[in-house]
């Protein structure tokens, strides 16, 4: 059986898998190169995503994290009323002119919980403006859902704990990019995926007080699971968990490999632990 987490919120805690599918593959975001954008998109049609989305609920992954956007959120509505159950944790979408209406959008399509993107996180860090950021996070928390924010940098949580501003779970980016940024209408310039990036991100993660999820674990499909999870997992409490992109075009049978092998390698920590 899938190891579960708890985040809490205005509301009480929500409990979800450890192990959480990422929305990058479903909007043709491969960080990649600009052919597997385009075969993504080809590939995930909304029956795609919905089937998807289905396969992890049938192996014990109850929670997505996606973009609220509108091919999102129109994909989750259809999919809902099918009868899927996964919950939906919200990615505020850069491209859009309003945070704040973005983040009261997502809240009004059912998003159960909402974190501010990484590249969103930056830009406040850089402008020196965390009291705008913490007015981001009220507004999430005042919609009675679980706030959170994502980062690419190993040292950007501890500079908003260090701000005063607290969360009810984070993100933590093992590799430290810059590049696409989240922004749907542009491609993956600048980014490099460096090894040496992870440890220091680990780390960061393992230090948080908040529950966090290790995301780009495998590099964006550059590494293969087995060899890239174990020292992921090695960081992890039991309070923590990891987000995945899967694209299962060239391997159907990725959603239930992926499952099984995160299940069995946090089985294995839990009991060794």
């Amino acid at each position: 059986m899938m190891p579960t987490m708890t985040i809490s919120g205005p509301r009480g805690g929500i409990a979800v898998s450890r192990l959480a599918i990422g929305g990058n593959p479903f909007s043709g975001i491969s960080h990649q190169s600009h052919e597997r954008d385009i075969e993504m998109r080809d590939y995930f049609t909304i029956a795609r995503i919905k089937e998807t989305l289905a396969a992890c609920e049938a192996h014990g992954v109850t929670l997505f994290f996606g973009r609220a956007d509108n091919h999102i959120m129109r994909m989750l509505h259809e999919y809902w009323n099918e009868g899927g159950k996964i919950r939906w944790f919200a990615q505020t979408a850069p491209e859009r002119r309003s945070l704040a209406e973005n983040i009261r959008q997502a809240a009004g399509n059912g998003a159960s919980a909402i974190y501010i993107h990484g590249g969103t996180a930056k830009d406040f860090r850089v402008a020196g403006d965390w009291a705008g950021f913490a007015e981001a996070v009220a507004l999430i928390r005042s919609l009675g859902i679980p706030a959170g924010s994502a980062t690419h940098e190993p040292d950007l949580h501890a500079a908003r704990r260090a701000s005063g501003v607290t969360l009810d779970f984070c993100l933590q980016c093992v590799y430290s990019l810059e590049g696409r940024r989240g922004k749907i209408d542009t491609h993956d310039a600048g980014e490099k995926f460096v090894d040496d990036d992870r440890l220091p991100a680990l780390e960061a993660l393992a230090a948080s007080p908040e529950p966090t999820f290790a995301y780009k674990v495998l590099a964006a499909g550059r590494k293969m699971p087995q060899e890239a999870l174990v020292d992921v997992v090695r960081h992890l409490r039991p309070k923590d968990g990891i987000l995945m992109g899967m694209c299962p075009d060239r391997n159907p049978a990725m959603v239930a490999q992926n499952a099984a092998l995160v299940e069995r390698l946090l089985t294995r920590t839990r009991k060794t632990a």
